[in-house]
């Protein structure tokens, strides 16, 4: 008898034992997985901040307040006219509420001149409005090399600059 009710314990002890591994490996298995899902929501939020940014570019290259364009032809491509630039801040501070805010967002869109003299010309600059216990995030930037045309001297005399437009994104 006493034979018997050592062998129950040793299966008894056993069954815990394995029991207890299991759960531990279990607790491994969820920690991994929760870190795994961490890691994979932050990779997203950036891809999404990024594309966000590449698409506030596109719109901002093909902004008729912006474009290269003499009356009814066809705009020049990636070109920008320095005379609306000039202006254009103006236009932007003015209508963000009921127009630009909707297509650009919570960003800032910089028109910087490189040749032959180097000038900046922020034209929208919107950020995102910080809250109490929130870490401040830089700019998610894309670049885009421009030709910049200026037509304020008058009559036939075209200047023609290079440049690039950075539009940032608040993320």
């Amino acid at each position: 008898m006493r034979l018997r009710n050592k062998k129950g314990q040793l299966h008894l002890t056993e069954t815990i034992a394995v029991l207890f591994i299991f759960f531990v490996l279990i607790v491994f298995g969820l920690i991994f997985y929760f870190k795994y899902q961490q890691y994979s929501l932050k990779e997203e939020q950036e891809q999404l901040v990024i594309s966000n940014a590449i698409r506030t570019t596109s719109k901002v290259l093909f902004l008729p307040e912006l474009q290269c364009s003499k009356g009814a032809a066809e705009p020049e491509d990636n070109c920008i006219d320095l005379m609306k630039v000039r202006h254009v801040a103006e236009v932007f501070d003015r209508h963000l509420t009921d127009y630009y805010y909707p297509i650009f967002g919570y960003s800032k869109i910089v028109i910087n001149q490189i040749y032959p003299e180097q000038k900046e010309w922020v034209i929208y600059d919107h950020p995102k409005p910080i809250y109490a216990n929130e870490t401040i995030i830089p700019l998610e930037s894309t670049y885009f090399t421009l030709t910049l045309k200026d037509e304020s001297l008058g009559g036939e005399n075209i200047h023609y600059s290079f440049g690039y437009i950075q539009v940032g994104v608040y993320p």
